[in-house]
């Protein structure tokens, strides 16, 4: 692996265990055995390091946000997508973790996190219009639109919930009790039909909500 890129990787690993804040371009090469110098011929600094993945992160989240609008996925298949959308949030979870200050101190990644927002609630938005014309959802635009804003939310700041109500550090056990909670608030919409297969698939995320850490 090349010195840029263990640099990308160190500093992933470190920001998304102790934080952004918390870790300075001297913890990375010292994590990494090399000089500050040698990092800085590759990096002019930690804002550059943050930009380069925050933009990995996002050609991630928006190639995987536009994969229901490019195949016809069977309907199990939306709740393994789900499953891709949290696990990639987590992969980069340092950007959630300390959203609000990151955003305010880099003008570069804000707007562009701001898109993908926008990106998040019309892809659920539109998961939704497709279970409803297929049949296994009933709601109207304006629910729909509820709906779509709660994941959202859910999608983008659960795991510092989890954090904030267990004073624990991340888990991945928190990818599924996000994805559980999403599931909550779509199964009132769904066919009875479909509750009860919904109601088995949760099963699977639910065992590990309020699991000891």
């Amino acid at each position: 692996m090349k010195t840029r890129e263990r640099i990308l990787v160190t500093s992933l690993a470190l920001f998304n265990h102790h934080g952004e804040p918390n870790i300075t371009t001297i913890d990375i090469s010292n994590e990494m055995d090399i000089s500050p110098g040698n990092l800085y011929y590759h990096f002019q600094g930690k804002e550059e390091i943050i930009t380069e993945l925050y933009l990995r992160y996002e050609s991630e989240i928006l190639e995987l946000l536009d994969s229901p609008s490019r195949h016809s996925l069977a309907i199990d298949d939306y709740w393994l997508y789900l499953h891709l959308i949290f696990e990639t949030i987590h992969n980069y979870r340092f950007l959630y973790r300390d959203l609000l200050d990151l955003l305010a101190k880099n003008q570069k990644i804000k707007p562009r996190f701001t898109r993908v927002l926008s990106k998040k609630r019309k892809t659920f938005t539109e998961i939704c219009e497709y279970l409803r014309d297929a049949s296994y959802l009933v709601a109207t635009d304006d629910e729909i639109g509820v709906l779509a804003d709660n994941a959202t939310v859910v999608a983008t700041f659960w795991l510092n919930y989890e954090v904030m109500r267990t004073k624990k550090g991340y888990d991945t056990r928190y990818i599924n009790q996000g994805i559980y909670q999403v599931i909550c608030l779509v199964k009132p919409y769904m066919t009875d039909d479909q509750q009860e297969i919904l109601e088995k698939r949760s099963q699977i995320y639910k065992s590990t909500v309020n699991f000891p850490i």
